[in-house]
Order: C-alpha cells, then structure tokens, then sequence
C-alpha cells in the first residue's frame, strides 16, 4: 500500500485540521480574521503532531454551505493558511480536502507539498445541495495540466449529507471508481460528519477491492478505532480529537495522544 511508504504506517491515522470559515464565505467571522483562523490552524496541526498523529488533512470545513467550484480568494486563502499552519514546524504527511471542489485542493496542494487530496471525484449523488455530477475526467486531466500527478486523490464513496443515485450496489461502485475513475484511495463514511461508517460496508468495499487503500472516514472515536483498523487501510478522525469532542472546539493533544494509544492495540 502507498499508504505505509508515505506515512511509516500500516494502518496510519489521519487526523483532521478544520480550517474556520474563509473569507466570503457565509460563516467568515470579519472580526477576527484571515489571519485568526490562521493562528487557530497552526494550534491544531502543532497539537496533531505532538499527539503522534501518522499524517493531516487540511479541509474548508466550515465553508457552508460548500461549493462545487469555489472563487479564486477561497483558494489563496487556504494556501495561506496552509502555509502558515506548516511554517517552521515539524512536518508530517498532510493533504488537502476543499468542500466540494477536488481541482481547487489539487491547486492547493501542488503549491504547498501536499500528498494527496481527499474529495468527491467520481460518481452521481443526491443530497441537502442538489445533484452532484463531479467531472473525473476534468478532474484527473487537471492534475497532469499543473503537474500534479504525484499527489494522490482519494474519493468518498458515500458522500455526507447525500445519497448516490447510482442503482449499482457500493461494492461494483468501489470496483468501478478504481478501474475506471483511477482513484488512488477510497473513503467510506456515515450519513453525516460524525456519523460512524458502518462497518458491514466498510468490510465489504475493502473486501472488492483489495489491492486498494480504503479508510474509514467518519464517526472514529477511542473505542472504535482499534476494531476499525482491523478492516481499514487507515482513518480520518477529527470530532474525537477535539477539546471535550466539541464538533467547533481546538485540537487536544493529549486527546490525540489516547486515540493513538488505542489505534495501536488493534
């Protein structure tokens, strides 16, 4: 798996940098600024390595309500961020996930060093924004135009807050996204941010395809990391690392700390 040269893990744990809302967005807070959400960025990633974390993704969480094609200034802004977040401090593996925008995060990442993305690259889904047609050729053809081909790109199978409405069943769509769509990883998630993915499909995508890198990619917590790294390549974690699980709180270190603790019982 790429996943164990990239990371130094078998099982890496990923835990995740929310990044406050951007300016423009519906939820930027002028007051405090570009350069606050900065500041709280770097606090989260610092406290993510000091936890011994295997690896970062960087994510617009809070851009709601997201955009398929976000403006230039929400690009700059994250690489900003990013950049600021990373400076003069230890390094780990990170990547780049703009909600709901995959060629804005291979922008991001081709000009901070990022690893990989994480996004919604392939397939046909419903949900609370309309219908969601992502553009894989587009997509794929991108990333070689601004020489970016070493930067992996993972895809959620199972989008939050959408359903797909492809009649196959999960499994073919797992087999297909990696033959046909060329994806490097595949996420499996719950309903919703928070929402663990549940494990009969988590166990059965990884069962289609595997050769390939599969991560759990919601509702990780201290209890259910060691028995989701059983059938995981790796996860994404975020709620359960923050100051009393507050979905908007900081990172905690010593929380992260217990979840790696845990994810090396497994």
């Amino acid at each position: 798996m790429w996943t164990e040269e990239l990371f130094g893990s078998e099982k890496p744990v990923i835990g995740m940098v929310h990044i406050q809302a951007l300016p423009g967005t519906v939820l930027y807070n002028e007051q405090a600024g570009l350069e606050t959400a900065a500041a709280n960025a770097r606090r989260d990633y610092v406290s993510l390595v000091e936890g011994g974390i295997s690896g970062v993704i960087f994510c617009n969480e809070f851009d709601k309500p997201y955009s398929t094609c976000v403006e230039p200034h929400i690009t700059a802004a994250m690489t900003h961020v990013i950049e600021e977040a990373l400076r003069g401090v230890k390094r780990v593996p990170f990547g780049v996930d703009v909600q709901w925008d995959p060629r804005a995060a291979l922008a991001i990442a081709r000009a901070t060093g990022a690893s990989f993305i994480r996004g919604i690259v392939c397939g046909t889904y419903c949900g609370d924004y309309g219908v969601l047609m992502p553009d894989t050729e587009g997509i794929l053809a991108y990333r070689r135009r601004i020489g970016a081909q070493s930067v992996r790109i993972l895809t959620n199978l199972v989008p939050e807050f959408s359903s797909s409405l492809d009649g196959r069943g999960l499994c073919l769509r797992a087999r297909t996204a990696v033959k046909s769509s060329l994806v490097e990883g595949l996420c499996v998630s719950g309903v919703m941010a928070g929402v663990q993915a549940p494990w009969e499909q988590l166990k059965s995508v990884k069962e289609s395809v595997p050769e390939t890198v599969v991560f759990a990619n919601t509702g990780v917590d201290f209890d259910t990391v060691a028995d989701t790294l059983k059938i995981a390549d790796g996860c994404c974690v975020a709620t359960c690392l923050k100051e009393n699980g507050d979905p908007g709180g900081r990172i905690d270190a010593e929380r992260v700390r217990r979840l790696m603790r845990k994810a090396r019982l497994m």
